[in-house]
C-alpha cells in the first residue's frame, strides 16, 4: 500500500475542502532547542487521529532536512507529532505530543533538550563599581556561583544563529551587609575568549512573598533567555521574605517556585504586572497534589498507563494534561505530553511511537534499569491574557533549563501563568 507523505495529505485534504466538506486549520509545528533556534531532527513523524495502536492509520514520516512542518489538520483533530532530536552523540533523546487542534494556536514549538543550534563559547569577567558579591552569574546555558567574590568564570555562552553576536550575561548578588546587587550585559561580542565585566548597581526596590508551610521555595528572574537566581528558601514554617525588585524592561519575567513531595507550583509575572510592582505584597500558597495509575509493558513496547488520575488542584485552574518521562540513563530518553482535550475522560494511554518510521530504537533495551516520571499539570493565565493557556505556551519560547527536572520540558516557557504540577516515579527493570 502506497503511504502519502504530509504534502499528497495537504492536497487530498485541499480537495475535501473545495468540495464542501469542513474547513483547513493548518498548523505550523517547528522543532526548536532551548533559545528557540531551528533544529533539524533525525527522525520525524506524525499521525491524525488516534494513536495508531488504537485506528487503522499508520504513522506517516515527516521530511529531515526542514525544521518545521504545516499540518493540514480539521479543526477538532487529534494528532500526534514525534521527532527524534539531533546532536546528543550515542544518546537518543524522542520527543513527541499527542494533541487537540481545537487547544491550539497556529503555530507550536517542539523543544529538544541537551542541544542547541548555537556554537559555545567561554567567558570570564570581573564585577565592576561594587563589592564582594555573594550570588550568582547566569548566561543562557550556564551559571556560576560567586562566593564573596568580584570575579567569575570560565563559564558557558552561546553565539547567536546565525553567527554573529552572543546574548548576555547577568549577575545579582549580595554584598556581607545583604544587601543586593543586579547587573546585565549588553549583546556580546563572540570569539574564542571573552572578557565580560558587569557593573552591578544597588537595588533599592523590593517585594514581599510569603510561602506556606514545609514548602522550599525560590525567586527567580527570567531576562530574555537568562535564569537567574534571586533567593532560595525554605523548608520550614510559613515564611515572608523581602525579594529585590532590580529595574527589568520589557520581555522580563519573575518567576516563583515551591514545592514539597510530589506537590509543586511555579508562577511567572511579566515584569510590568501590578503584582510584582516595587513595595507589592504576594501571597503563594498550593493545596497538597494527587497523582496516581499504574503501567504495563512489553520488551517491545512502550508503557500503557491505567488507572491514571489526578486531583487537587486550586480552583480557578484548568487542568492541561500529563508529561512523562521514560529513561534509560545515558542511552535513551522519552519526553511525551499527552494533553486534556487528547486524552478526554479515558484513563487509559498507550502511545505506539516505536512503529513510527525511524523510532524502533525508543523502546528500553530488555533488562536495564529504567526511570519513568509522570506528572500532571494544571494552570491559569492572568487576567487580560486571550487564548488558550495550552496554545500560548506551546506557541511561546522555551526556557534553557526546566523548573522541575524530568517534568517540565514541554511548558516551561517565557509566558505569564501559574501551574501547579502532581508527579510520580518510579524506578524498575525493563
Amino acid at each position: 500500500m502506497k503511504r502519502f507523505g504530509v504534502g499528497t495529505l495537504g492536497v487530498l485534504l485541499f480537495l475535501l475542502v473545495s468540495c464542501g466538506g469542513n474547513p483547513l486549520t493548518p498548523l505550523t509545528v517547528e522543532l526548536v532547542d532551548g533559545l528557540a533556534q531551528s533544529l533539524l531532527p533525525i527522525a520525524a513523524a506524525w499521525h491524525a487521529g488516534p494513536p495508531p495502536s488504537t485506528s487503522s492509520s499508520p504513522w506517516i514520516g515527516l521530511p529531515t532536512s526542514q525544521s518545521s512542518w504545516t499540518l493540514p489538520t480539521l479543526p477538532n483533530t487529534r494528532f500526534q507529532v514525534a521527532f527524534l532530536c539531533p546532536g546528543t552523540g550515542s544518546t537518543q533523546f524522542y520527543v513527541s505530543l499527542d494533541l487537540r487542534r481545537s487547544e491550539l494556536g497556529s503555530h507550536i514549538r517542539v523543544r529538544c533538550p541537551r542541544v542547541y543550534a548555537s556554537p559555545p563559547g567561554t567567558a570570564n569577567g570581573a564585577l565592576l563599581s561594587s563589592p564582594s558579591l555573594t550570588g550568582w552569574v547566569a548566561s543562557e546555558d550556564n551559571l556560576f556561583p560567586l562566593s564573596n567574590s568580584t570575579t567569575y568564570g570560565p563559564m558557558t555562552i552561546l553565539q547567536s544563529n546565525p553567527p554573529g553576536n552572543s546574548r548576555e550575561i547577568a549577575v545579582y548578588g549580595e554584598d556581607s551587609s545583604s544587601n543586593p546587587y543586579f547587573s546585565r550585559s549588553t549583546p556580546l561580542t563572540f570569539g574564542a575568549a571573552n572578557t565580560v565585566n558587569l557593573s552591578p548597581s544597588l537595588v533599592t526596590d523590593s517585594l514581599s512573598v510569603t510561602t506556606a508551610l514545609g514548602f522550599s521555595s525560590r525567586a527567580s528572574l527570567i531576562l530574555g533567555l537568562v535564569q537567574l537566581p534571586l533567593k532560595q528558601w525554605g523548608p520550614g514554617p510559613p515564611t515572608t521574605v523581602s525579594i529585590a525588585r532590580p529595574p527589568l524592561g520589557g520581555g522580563d519575567y519573575f518567576e516563583f517556585y515551591m514545592g514539597h513531595g510530589n506537590t509543586h507550583a511555579l508562577w511567572r509575572y511579566d515584569q510590568a504586572d501590578p503584582a510584582v510592582a516595587p513595595s507589592s505584597t504576594l501571597t503563594l500558597s498550593v493545596p497538597p497534589l494527587n497523582i496516581s495509575g499504574s503501567q504495563t509493558h512489553t520488551f517491545s513496547t512502550l508503557p500503557t498507563f491505567s488507572n491514571i488520575a489526578s486531583s487537587g488542584f486550586s480552583p480557578g485552574l484548568t487542568f492541561v494534561g500529563y508529561a512523562l518521562l521514560l529513561s534509560e540513563p545515558g542511552i535513551r530518553y522519552w519526553r511525551h505530553f499527552v494533553s486534556a482535550g487528547a486524552l478526554g475522560m479515558s484513563t487509559t494511554y498507550h502511545l505506539d511511537l516505536q512503529t513510527a518510521p525511524g523510532f524502533s530504537g525508543v523502546v528500553p533495551s530488555s533488562g536495564s534499569n529504567v526511570e519513568l516520571r509522570v506528572s500532571a499539570f494544571a494552570g491559569a493565565q492572568p487576567s487580560g491574557i486571550s487564548g488558550n493557556i495550552l496554545a500560548n505556551l506551546l506557541g511561546a519560547k522555551p526556557l534553557p533549563t526546566e523548573t522541575i527536572p524530568g517534568h517540565s520540558l514541554f511548558l516551561d516557557r517565557a509566558w505569564p501563568f501559574h501551574l501547579e504540577v502532581a508527579t510520580l516515579q518510579s524506578n524498575f527493570i525493563w
